[in-house]
């Protein structure tokens, strides 16, 4: 019977994607530094103030071609700014944890799970750096002699706690904002404190998210969380005083998290019912990647709206046109798949364009050797070359294996 249960809560959390709990003593620290910013940059407040009313004016008229059926593709960047310990090990996580949060990341804002909507934005680790060499998208840099880091981990700009000043670590390595989405995946944030946070858009050189390396995983909730402020998605509950009231809701799009499928209601609100409204889907704000419920699935079709409207405008628009994630040094796809990064290092992804799940790939050296052989486990399925030597191999994916494609392991 015990076995059963736990199967029982398995299948649940694989089915709702389950978020680490962010209660009063780990919770998201953006609104904690948006707020202070409000109150003491004038240029910041000024900047918020634009971009709002860019986003809203863009909402009202998402008829726009520019807001249709357009897969948007965003070129990631992830620092690993660890403590010192060798590659998969604590805070220097492991190239393949980085690769499936990322693919986590993306399956929670294509909707995969089918429970909210297809935001159609998607998520690339770079494959050529700013000086156009070829990358896996991923910098690990040793934090570890910036002051108080070591103890207490990063502190956000404007936070009393004893961490590493902000700007102190991100120098140690940040990527041009214009072209990539910058991740900086720290050992933690004010001593524990914060699980992540993340900058509103408006650009400058710090611009991006911060997440502790326990957070970075395929199935925790944080980074879509972090991810959504980033392209100005507000929580859920916003505007309810430090969940102390209900927000106003008189107007849906200036009022609240300025989305009028989230109904409102105040932080710690995740029960069957709201006691805020009887108004709107409430399973659509407490299953919300952007509210602090423990359990959370979707994104809805008024936050895709605001998240698409803030991708056409700067200064996040400029990262639709990079060209972070390619073209790469062999650009092999197909209508039924695509293989990045390529070169890679030591992993390579196969991201089904149909559903080849259950299908077989197979990699073959340059005599005709089979080297790897698997099956295809997922539409972002990974696979790990740490092992092949340098040089070009041949993979094939599909029924009776016809696709085929080069692959340069470096």
């Amino acid at each position: 019977m015990k076995k059963a249960s736990n199967f029982i809560l398995i299948i649940i959390s694989l089915l709702f994607f389950q978020m680490e709990s962010m209660g009063q003593s780990a919770q998201c620290g953006t609104d904690y530094i948006h707020i202070n910013r409000m109150q003491t940059d004038s240029a910041y407040r000024t900047q918020i103030l634009n971009l709002e009313s860019n986003v809203e004016a863009n909402n009202q008229n998402h008829a726009n071609n520019n807001l249709k059926s357009t897969l948007y593709t965003i070129p990631v960047v992830v620092h690993v700014m660890h403590l010192g310990e060798s590659t998969g090990t604590g805070t220097n996580i492991s190239e393949i944890q980085i690769q499936q949060a990322i693919a986590g990341l993306n399956d929670r804002f294509r909707n995969v799970n089918a429970l909210g909507v297809d935001v159609e934005l998607e998520f690339c680790l770079a494959s050529i750096d700013p000086n156009g060499n070829s990358t896996n998208g991923i910098n690990r840099v040793d934090g570890s002699g910036v002051v108080n880091y070591s103890a207490n981990g990063i502190t956000p700009s404007g936070n009393p706690c004893s961490g590493a000043i902000e700007t102190a670590i991100k120098d140690l390595s940040r990527w041009p904002v214009s072209d990539y989405y910058n991740i900086w995946v720290v050992s933690e944030i004010c001593n524990g404190s914060f699980v992540g946070y993340a900058s509103y858009p408006v650009g400058g050189l710090y611009d991006g998210l911060v997440i502790v390396s326990t957070s970075m995983t395929s199935n925790s909730g944080t980074l879509p969380h972090e991810v959504g402020h980033g392209f100005f998605l507000y929580h859920t509950f916003n505007g309810d005083g430090g969940n102390v009231s209900c927000p106003v809701d008189t107007n849906c799009l200036i009022d609240g998290d300025r989305v009028c499928d989230t109904p409102p209601h105040k932080q710690s609100d995740c029960g069957t019912t709201n006691p805020c409204t009887l108004a709107g889907v409430w399973d659509n704000s407490r299953y919300n990647y952007m509210a602090y419920c423990p359990l959370v699935n979707r994104f809805t079709q008024g936050q895709k709206v605001r998240i698409r409207a803030t991708a056409i405008v700067a200064p996040r628009a400029s990262l639709l046109t990079s060209v972070g994630c390619g073209p790469l040094g062999i650009d092999e796809s197909s209508n039924m798949f695509s293989v990045f990064p390529n070169p890679a290092q030591s992993v390579i992804n196969i991201k089904s364009n149909i559903n080849l799940i259950g299908s077989f790939y197979v990699i073959y050296n340059n005599i005709g050797q089979t080297i790897i052989k698997g099956e295809i486990t997922s539409d972002d399925t990974i696979i790990e070359l740490g092992n092949l030597s340098v040089g070009i191999y041949l993979l094939s994916v599909g029924e009776n294996l016809k696709q085929t494609f080069k692959v340069i392991k470096e």
